[in-house]
């Protein structure tokens, strides 16, 4: 390993794990969360406008997680061959030019190779950084760690929806906003290139056998995709369903993403102290019962807002500590492997997630959204029960 597993040192971040790449690592993805969840929005409103059903728009948003899932497959061969954090940086640059071209695109179908380009190059991102901070980070502060950059990150993605609410929709402005933040994101990967993490040794098992290697990781990122990109994607036509003014509906997202604000470094904490499994169950439970919670009190905006609040941090939590719990059982080339399956089960639940929600929403618009979501995390909380029940407790139980 590179001298990016080096602490800080004595001070603040050394004490809380942190090594040189994985700041470096964090800074890129702060940046890119900016983007990442400003361009669902940003597509699906535009596209609304236009008179275009949900049921298309889930099947456009849904192009990116298509491209995701064709991707990551071979992120750790093309991190070999061009570097980790040369690739970073060239894949964020990509993503900067697709945002003026996806409004300068006037036909429907050219939204879609633009976005297939958008999800292959993000996926990238997120693939290596996490990556990055996983193989930098000392297990036993690996938790608190991923809390750290689940909280940094959430705020970039609950910046995404606070744009389109503060600037609008129906200019070019937002998506030049999203194509320089998007540029600045290469700048922290370029100046710690010398610290990142390269691929000494490939995996020593095949692609396929890392996604049901550790379930309650894999399953339960899928199920947090589908949460996440749907809550992007539909939470403010959600919103308008509900009655609620635009302005305000667009702040749903929001409140999801706050969320993960409040909740990461805790839920990060606790998970270096307990059984992660009993922590992901919690957020699996969580998750479902939030989305029953939701639909109660759907008639009262600041309710609703608070209800997503506390939904949007248990969801990711599972993101959080599925994180962790993956590290906890690989390292070198195999932990590289088990990064890509979970982005790979990521972009899975992208792609399920929209289409399902977008079908539910056309057959149901002010129900279809937390039936979906909150029966996805009803079946992954009994997964987790399951193989707590099946395997004794303890840090390296599957």
């Amino acid at each position: 390993m590179r001298s990016g597993a080096a602490p800080l040192g004595p001070g603040l971040g050394g004490r809380l794990g942190l090594t040189r790449g994985a700041v470096a690592a964090i800074a890129t993805m702060a940046a890119a969360g900016v983007a990442a969840s400003l361009m669902p929005p940003l597509v699906s409103l535009n596209l609304a406008a236009q008179g275009v059903s949900e049921r298309m728009i889930g099947l456009l948003i849904a192009t990116v997680a298509v491209s995701a899932l064709a991707i990551t497959p071979l992120a750790t061969s093309l991190a070999a061959r061009f570097g980790t954090a040369r690739l970073i940086a060239a894949c964020v640059l990509a993503a900067a030019a697709v945002f003026p071209t996806v409004w300068l695109s006037n036909a429907l179908t050219m939204l879609f190779p633009l976005l297939f380009v958008y999800g292959a190059v993000v996926t990238l991102c997120f693939t290596l950084s996490e990556y990055w901070i996983n193989a930098t980070t000392p297990e036993h502060r690996r938790g608190l760690v991923m809390g750290i950059y689940a909280t940094i990150l959430s705020l970039g993605f609950a910046a995404g929806p606070t744009i389109v609410a503060l600037v609008g929709f129906v200019s070019i402005t937002p998506f030049l906003i999203g194509s320089a933040i998007m540029a600045a994101a290469a700048i922290p990967a370029l100046a710690a290139r010398g610290f990142s993490p390269e691929f000494e040794a490939a995996p020593r098992r095949r692609f396929a056998a890392f996604i049901f290697a550790v379930p309650v990781a894999t399953f339960g990122v899928f199920v947090f995709a589908m949460s996440e990109q749907s809550g992007f994607a539909f939470l403010p036509l959600w919103g308008s369903h509900l009655g609620f003014d635009p302005s305000l509906a667009v702040l749903l997202a929001a409140a999801m993403t706050l969320g993960n604000v409040v909740f990461q470094i805790p839920i990060g904490f606790l998970a270096d102290r307990v059984d992660r499994r009993l922590v992901l169950l919690a957020c699996g439970l969580v998750g479902s019962l939030g989305m029953a919670a939701a639909w109660a009190v759907s008639g009262s905006a600041p309710a609703l807002m608070l209800v997503l609040l506390v939904w949007g941090g248990a969801s990711a939590g599972i993101y959080t500590v599925g994180l962790a719990h993956l590290a906890s059982r690989f390292s070198g080339g195999d932990l590289a492997g088990a990064n890509a399956a979970f982005i790979f089960c990521y972009a899975l639940g992208m792609l399920i997630g929209p289409v399902a929600v977008g079908d539910a929403m056309a057959r149901a618009p002010t129900y279809g959204l937390p039936l979906v979501l909150g029966s996805a995390f009803a079946v992954y909380s009994l997964v987790v029960a399951l193989r707590i029940a099946a395997i004794p407790f303890g840090r390296a139980a599957r």
